[in-house]
């Protein structure tokens, strides 16, 4: 069995989903084709920023996005303009592509497949894409299987870099990589207060960046002067844990229960949000998606 740290979170916050993520085909989350959007940035010889936002809308055309409503353009607009920006400058310091990791073979047999990078600088680097950057999310971020999977199965450190794009309101994320604003009349944009009196409130308009109509060199380059990216952008090292030969076991043990799973798996409501919404979250508990139009794989 091919194993990832994608299967065993998903896996762990409810088999149901597990499975039927991997017998239907489904729309992506916005979350999920951002990912996907990036990668196609980071890996790309020439012009991350484009080939992220291409990704995004080939994705936002098919399978489609798993939103509902009648903004989905706008909506998709919005998070391949994200995709894009945050592909320019995670590779602004290396010019090389990353790279993905070759398959490895774990000690029971089966085959570990790290969504790791190496980047121009010979480390191994794990993205995450989180709301916001606290000691509560650094910890779930470090001792989660995303991470303790990937130091555990390549025994080697890793560079966690988590990179914040705002918390989700109105299906768009609010954070200095999507929103400025801009002064009425000499059209200076800026991203937040230099001094604690300065007002943006009454005078400086929101703008969000699919409708700026600013380079993303120069927005990069504001976001530095205003000391943006410093407190967006966070790498901290991870050691292989100790314990790694327990942790081994218990992602044998875990394949074990995924190759044996029911038709119809149990439910868990803690896997209805979970990282992202679940794309079955409208039938369960039902036990049949294809009464609802889902088609298998």
């Amino acid at each position: 069995m091919i194993l990832s740290s994608e299967k065993l979170v998903t896996f762990e916050t409810c088999p149901r989903r597990f499975a039927w993520t991997g017998a239907y085909s489904t729309r992506i989350s916005l979350i999920r084709a951002l990912y996907m959007a990036l990668d196609a940035g980071l890996r790309t010889e020439k012009d991350p920023e484009r080939s992220a936002e291409n990704e995004f809308l080939s994705i936002a055309a098919s399978p489609g996005l798993d939103v509902v409503g009648h903004d989905v353009y706008a909506v998709a607009m919005h998070y391949a303009k994200l995709s894009g920006i945050l592909a320019a400058a995670l590779r602004s310091a290396w010019s090389d592509p990353w790279t993905t990791i070759e398959p490895v073979s774990l000690p029971d047999g089966h085959t570990w497949q790290s969504a790791c990078y190496s980047t121009g600088d010979g480390s191994l680097r794990r993205l995450a894409l989180v709301d916001r950057w606290s000691d509560d999310r650094k910890m779930q971020e470090c001792s989660g299987w995303r991470t303790v999977g990937e130091v555990s199965a390549l025994d080697i450190p890793i560079l966690l870099t988590a990179v914040t794009i705002g918390i989700s309101k109105e299906k768009r994320r609010h954070s200095a990589w999507t929103r400025c604003w801009r002064h009425p009349r000499n059209r200076t944009f800026r991203f937040q207060r230099k001094t604690s009196t300065e007002d943006f409130g009454s005078t400086w308009a929101s703008v969000w960046r699919e409708d700026a109509g600013i380079a993303t060199a120069d927005w990069l380059t504001q976001m530095r002067s205003d000391n943006c990216i410093t407190d967006l952008v966070h790498t901290v090292q991870v050691p292989v844990v100790k314990g790694r030969k327990s942790y081994l076991a218990e992602m044998a043990r875990l394949a074990g229960e995924m190759a044996s799973l029911p038709e119809v798996p149990a439910m868990r409501l803690a896997g209805c949000y979970g990282f992202s919404p679940c794309p079955f979250l409208n039938i369960c508990p039902g036990n049949n998606p294809e009464k609802f139009g889902f088609r298998g794989r």
